[in-house]
Formats: C-alpha cells, structure tokens, sequence
C-alpha cells in the first residue's frame, strides 16, 4: 500500500518537487526499511529507491484506521492501493518542506487536483478548514500535530495553482506584508472588471502569478489557445489599470530564487509586515 509523498501524488495532490523514493506501508516491523537499486548502464538517472515504512502503532486504536484504503483507478485499467487520504495528510505533511505542504493543504481545500494530460482540471470534494485542523489528532507526536495545525492554519482554499500557493508562502517568509486573495476589482459604476490573484487594498495594487500553464495554449487552465489567452490577458489588464491600479508580476523563476521576488515586491512599494502580522512560524522545526 502506497504512504506518504508516494500517496499524495496518487491522490493527485501537487508536491513542489519529484520525490527521490517510493513509499509504501510495510507488512510488518520486519519488513520496514529501504531499498536502493544500481543505476541501469542505459539509463541516465537512478532508479528511484523504495522506503517500506511500518504502520504506527499509535493508529491501531483510531476510528480513522479503519477506513478502507482509497482504490484509485489511473487510465481506467491500473488499480493502485493507496491509504487514507486523512491518514496520508497526518502521516506526510509535517515531515515535508513547508512549501510543498502548503500547496498541498491549499489544493486539499480549494478541492484542485493534478491531470495526467495538463488539460483537463479536475475538482474534487473541497475539505473544509475544521477538518483539515482536526487531522492534526491523527499525527503520531506532539512535535507533529503543532507542526500541522500551524499549515492548516495557514492554507487557504482561494488559491487557484500550485504556484499561488507557493507565491503566499515566499511573501509571508520574506515579511511581506500579506495580501488579500482573488480579489474582485471593479470600476466606478460598480461593473466587474477582474478578479486578480493578489491585492494590497492600501497601495491599489495587484499581484499576480503568471505561470507557463497561463499562456500555453491547449494546456492552459482555460484550455483556450495561446493567441486568445495573451489578448483575453492584455485586455483585462488595461480596463484594470485604467482605473488606477498597478500590477506587480512574478513567475517560477522568481519562487524559485525568493530574493528576486522580494526585489520585485519592494520596488512596487510592498512594505513589510509587523512580526505580529505574519501568519506563519517559519523558525518552527519541522517534524522530524
């Protein structure tokens, strides 16, 4: 049965970087460990390793154990065992890199879901805000669970990619002061001009995440082509700033080095924020 990070993705859930092992639930204690396999002459990367982890005993007694592993179905043929999503969230994102746990608990709320083919979004089942908290019951130390219950609070089901969740966290880790989420602008009548995916009401400024997804024709989030997407783009983008409003504007490479979005973020004029206003504890270890 598939655990952890191995889980996360069979559940179609976004991670911020391609794990490096297969994780799996062993049979038993003495069949726990890890297995790493030689690189094939032919091949140019290594085999991914395979970790067997033994199911935590502090579990045998919760309610939650007893629901029956999730049978997921890929291209209508392979199935595959994967647990819980609830156990796999308790059990995965204390241990992970806070930016991919962040994208995974804000996809667990807005309900977005991976594709295989990009084109195609799928949406499943929001979870609510109170049920994510409450996982934090299921994780095996205290260390754990404080670890959870701050992600939980901290996720949010108004972002709409991996890269708006990962464009929340970098703002309040550099001490930004923190934005409004898909705001609504409007002009001087009141009609809808667009909704943007970051807002500083003091400054009428907006934020945006321009990913590769957002302009690449039939993989884009709209599934529209290229031509129309950058015009529909262009468009909105002037109504918006003809009432006023600027634009800051970021992309992957800026997450990736967080110094060139602060640079960004600065020279439109973001202040920082009170110690007391960030949202998130970035000097609290993470679970072990």
């Amino acid at each position: 049965m598939f655990a952890r990070e191995t889980s996360l993705m069979l559940h179609r859930l976004p991670l911020n970087t391609i794990p490096r092992e297969v994780k799996l639930r062993a049979s038993s204690i003495g069949a726990a460990g890890t297995t790493r396999r030689p690189q094939p002459k032919a091949s140019k990367r290594p085999l991914f390793a395979e970790r067997r982890l033994a199911y935590p005993k502090a579990w045998a007694d919760s309610p939650s154990a007893e629901r029956p592993a999730a049978a997921l179905i890929l291209d209508g043929q392979i199935a595959l065992r994967s647990e819980d999503l609830h156990m796999t969230l308790a059990d995965s994102l204390p241990h992970m890199a806070r930016s991919s746990a962040i994208m995974v608990a804000d996809a667990v709320l807005s309900g977005r879901r991976l594709t295989d083919d990009g084109k195609h979004p799928i949406v499943a089942t929001p979870m609510g805000s109170e049920e994510l908290l409450g996982l934090a019951n299921l994780c095996l130390t205290q260390r754990a669970a404080e670890t959870f219950r701050q992600l939980a609070s901290f996720a949010s089901p108004l972002s709409e990619s991996p890269g708006e969740s990962l464009s929340r966290f970098c703002i309040d880790e550099l001490g930004f002061q923190p934005p409004e989420l898909q705001h609504q602008i409007r002009d001087a009548h009141g009609a809808p001009l667009g909704i943007v995916d970051f807002w500083w009401k003091e400054l009428r400024l907006a934020g945006e995440f321009d990913g590769k997804k957002k302009y690449s024709g039939g993989a884009s989030y709209s599934g529209k082509d290229v031509d129309s997407v950058i015009r529909e783009e262009k468009l909105r983008a002037e109504r918006i700033q003809e009432e006023g409003i600027r634009f800051v504007r970021w992309m992957w490479a800026d997450l990736i080095t967080p110094q060139l979005l602060a640079d960004n973020l600065s020279r439109a004029g973001v202040p920082r924020a009170a110690a007391e206003d960030r949202r998130f504890n970035h000097s609290f270890p993470a679970a072990s």
